[in-house]
């Protein structure tokens, strides 16, 4: 598996030093539930709308093999616990998660404002730092790429939502005030999107069966 691993990285993206890592987490996680390859399985929430601004036409499934993404997609290597490189954060600043290689998991977070072209989030101090997010026009489109909302609840100074498409893919929502209020004197909201197909890879099990079992009543 790892040369297999190794192979597809360096023809797509000549780094074998950013496949190792990925490999080495692919191999050695086996202690939790295993997610299997399948001929057609859900596409990952947003994937469609990026292929499109690519104009590739090509997007991510889950399940699918974490060796098929492209190494041009990689922008960085993520923190899964102890574990470095079994959570790639892509180019469009959505999270994967593949801890037994196939992709279980996406994040993603839509913020009305970001900060402009070579300032980091640490280095945004006034307002003239910030751009409009163009991005954040997906959140009136939530209902067409994640479902319809069938769940909500009142969390951590905000609110958490569930959504479910008919393709079986569930987003947990979580609503929070925008980071950069104070600075730009607006009230705005920020969406953390987490989207898997089995409940188990969604996190936060304290509150994902309440809401699921809310919406299995609606």
């Amino acid at each position: 598996m790892l040369k297999a691993i190794k192979s597809v990285f360096s023809r797509r993206s000549g780094s074998v030093a950013l496949a190792l890592p990925i490999a080495l987490a692919v191999a050695t996680a086996s202690m939790i539930p295993i997610a299997h390859s399948a001929d057609i399985t859900p596409v990952v929430p947003f994937e469609k709308y990026f292929a499109d601004q690519r104009g590739d036409g090509k997007y991510l499934r889950f399940n699918a093999f974490s060796g098929d993404i492209p190494g041009k997609r990689i922008k960085a290597l993520l923190r899964s616990g102890q574990v470095i490189g079994d959570r790639i954060l892509l180019s469009e600043d959505v999270a994967v998660y593949f801890p037994d290689g196939y992709i279980v998991q996406s994040q993603a977070r839509f913020g009305k404002y970001i900060p402009k072209t070579g300032i980091t989030v640490g280095g945004v101090v006034k307002r003239d730092h910030l751009t409009e997010n163009p991005r954040y026009a997906l959140v009136e489109r939530f209902d067409a790429i994640l479902g319809k909302e069938c769940a909500r609840t009142e969390y951590a100074n905000g609110f958490a939502a569930l959504r479910i498409k008919t393709d079986g893919v569930m987003s947990l929502v979580l609503e929070t005030s925008g980071l950069y209020d104070a600075l730009v004197d607006e009230q705005t909201t920020t969406y953390s999107v987490t989207s898997a197909v089995q409940p188990v890879f969604m996190g936060n099990q304290g509150l994902v069966p309440d809401l699921i079992a809310q919406c299995g009543r609606g």
